[in-house]
């Protein structure tokens, strides 16, 4: 196959997998719990992409690159983060090469609720494949973040594709992954 057509091929929207298929018993990542057991990022949140202001959650942030790019998070997710996007790299590397960020962290209110969004805990990333966001909602994801899923998953990422409004470009640490660190005491 030639570079251009498998770049087409990896733009493809394609179905999303049935949802009781998709995170293997995996969860989402437990911001509530999060926010409860060692407080806010910031005293006030808005809809706005803000800064992380609580000392507890500043001294956990980190920017790094992560291979195809930077990216600003909770240094247990960037450092997870770099280590599945070296699988990618190395099974994928159509793939990896043109793979982007739409942002990690972004202390912000999940849009419609005033729910803390796990982007403000540095625990989530959106992605984005060629400068192209992955369309939300309408039960189809570009090939390439299929792809990308079949390697994050094995981490312990938890891929919003499964949230009751499909979001095929958001990836987060799982509930799983992140109570493994807590029960390590490294969180």
């Amino acid at each position: 196959m030639d570079n251009v057509n498998e770049m087409d091929t990896l733009l493809e929207l394609v179905n999303i997998p049935p949802r009781d298929q998709i995170n293997g018993g995996k969860r989402s990542c437990p911001t509530g719990m999060l926010v409860k057991r060692y407080g806010p990022p910031r005293q006030r949140l808005t809809y706005d992409c803000e800064k992380v202001t609580a000392p507890f959650w500043k001294s956990r942030m980190v920017t790094k690159s992560v291979g195809p790019f930077r990216a600003s998070g909770h240094r247990l997710a960037v450092a997870l983060l770099t280590v599945s996007l070296a699988k990618v790299k190395l099974r994928h590397p159509e793939l990896y090469k043109d793979l982007g960020s739409a942002g990690m962290l972004c202390c912000r209110r999940v849009r419609g609720s005033t729910a803390l969004s796990n982007h403000g805990l540095g625990l989530a990333i959106d992605f984005n494949f060629r400068g192209r966001l992955d369309s939300r909602g309408d039960g189809k994801c570009q090939r390439a973040m299929l792809l990308l899923y079949s390697v994050m998953k094995e981490d312990g990422w938890y891929w919003g594709a499964e949230f009751p409004t499909e979001d095929s470009m958001h990836f987060e640490v799982s509930a799983e992954k992140v109570q493994e660190w807590i029960d390590a005491g490294i969180f």
